[in-house]
């Protein structure tokens, strides 16, 4: 606006200052929106859930192994270990996911390489949105 100002010096008082206006107006609107386009929610039905029908039987272990790269035993024992870490707890209103996803998640990610790797193969598996899994893998 000081630049149309300057090259346009025929400008009012009045039109300036309801110019500012809308460009504050605009500046607030863009503060206030979190996404400046409309999103389409992303379909997830991921399979992680079933590792822990493979954790239940003895017969499927090696199902679980398969997909965490650790037995259900040392999966619980991990568990046990750090979820009264506080990094596991906040103030916030909005609850974190269940300590048990965020390590499934993590050890499932460790376990692949190359492009099974990747954030959006590992979202799509655990049903999950990508920045949920680069949060779990903080």
């Amino acid at each position: 606006m000081v630049l149309h100002t300057l090259f346009q010096p025929e400008v009012t008082l009045e039109e300036a200052a309801a110019q500012l206006h809308c460009d504050l107006s605009c500046i607030l609107a863009i503060q206030q929106t979190c996404y400046l386009q409309e999103r389409s929610p992303v379909a997830k039905a991921g399979t992680l859930h079933i590792a822990w029908e493979y954790a239940n039987s003895p017969s499927d272990h090696f199902r679980f192994i398969h997909m965490l790269h650790v037995s259900p035993m040392t999966f619980q024992v991990l568990l046990d270990l750090i979820e009264g870490h506080p990094v596991f707890s906040n103030n916030s209103n909005n609850s974190q996911a269940p300590v048990q996803t965020q390590l499934a998640v993590t050890l499932y990610r460790m376990g692949r390489y190359g492009n099974g790797a990747s954030v959006l193969d590992i979202a799509r598996h655990a049903g999950i949105s990508e920045g949920a899994v680069e949060l779990f893998m903080k």
